[in-house]
């Protein structure tokens, strides 16, 4: 004997298969995640410049997106190691680790397209004494980038400009980077 749902649910599909009508789609899930993997080049900028060099960047995240919706969120964790100190009085062995939040404009279904980005979170500095006062400190980024779609995989490189409040020497302001990724969505 069949169970009351099944029989239930027969009975619906031989109505409407007699009447000629058709059944709606069943409901997918509303949001979709993607892992991201991106690695590149860790550009210094602003007062920064002056105590560091190029390092390299590591990044590990998460995109969700809803279908229909123009844009999407990213929840990463990056981890920047910058080059040997810029001057006599630089900074050796620096190091920053953030974990943010981003809202990015969605890919459009073509195979290329470009995106936007922006997004605020908590970093940890590591080896910034005596130039910079905070071990952690809120900041914020903005960037852009292009993203390339093979299979099931996009592949995508970005720009983004990372600003961190600390405390220097000479006051508070701004310690800013910009790492290039090179990475890809699954």
């Amino acid at each position: 004997m069949m169970p009351h749902r099944a029989r239930r649910t027969s009975t619906r599909w031989i109505l409407a298969a007699a009447l000629g009508l058709s059944l709606p789609e069943p409901v997918h899930a509303q949001w979709s995640a993607s892992p991201i993997i991106a690695v590149g080049p860790l550009i210094p900028a602003g007062p920064l410049r002056d105590a560091v060099r190029e390092g390299a960047a590591l990044k590990l995240g998460l995109w969700l997106r809803a279908p229909r919706v123009p844009i999407g969120v990213t929840t990463e964790a990056m981890l920047a190691q910058f080059g040997g100190s810029a001057s006599s009085d630089g900074l050796r062995n620096a190091r920053v680790g953030a974990l943010t939040v981003n809202v990015t404009t969605r890919r459009h279904d073509r195979r290329l397209d470009t995106y936007g980005i922006a997004g605020a979170g908590w970093y940890w500095m590591d080896n910034m004494t005596p130039r910079y006062n905070e071990r952690h400190a809120p900041g914020f980024n903005v960037g852009i980038g292009e993203v390339v779609s093979l299979g099931n995989t996009d592949y995508f490189v970005e720009i983004r400009l990372h600003a961190v409040r600390v405390t220097s020497q000479t006051g508070a302001g701004w310690m800013t980077f910009a790492p290039l990724l090179l990475g890809a969505r699954f």
